[in-house]
């Protein structure tokens, strides 16, 4: 239930794509997806930092991985807990790794 509909794009380590569709009244997208059951995260000095979406983890210390937020196909520039809830957005979460 909720005023609100978005679409979150998950996009795993091995290229597949996953698409989740909510109804929501919250206002900032963090509280949505752990509600809900799609991620888990941890506070740093930061903020929120994302840990695992739809089960997968992506472990910055071991592999250089990490979650990554896009509003549509725009990078986002702000952090999950901080991006708030429009109604028919699109959100993305790639798994991807930092290469120098």
């Amino acid at each position: 239930q909720g005023a609100k509909e978005i679409s979150v794009i998950v996009v795993h380590k091995d290229g597949t794509e996953k698409t989740f569709t909510y109804r929501t009244d919250e206002e900032y997208l963090d509280k949505v997806l752990i509600a809900r059951g799609l991620m888990e995260g941890h506070e740093d000095q930061y903020g929120l930092v994302i840990d695992k979406v739809d089960g997968e983890a992506a472990i910055w210390e071991t592999d250089k991985a990490y979650w990554s937020l896009y509003i549509g196909d725009e990078y986002a520039t702000t952090g999950i807990s901080s991006t708030p809830v429009y109604d028919g957005t699109t959100y993305k979460l790639v798994y991807e790794t930092f290469s120098e």
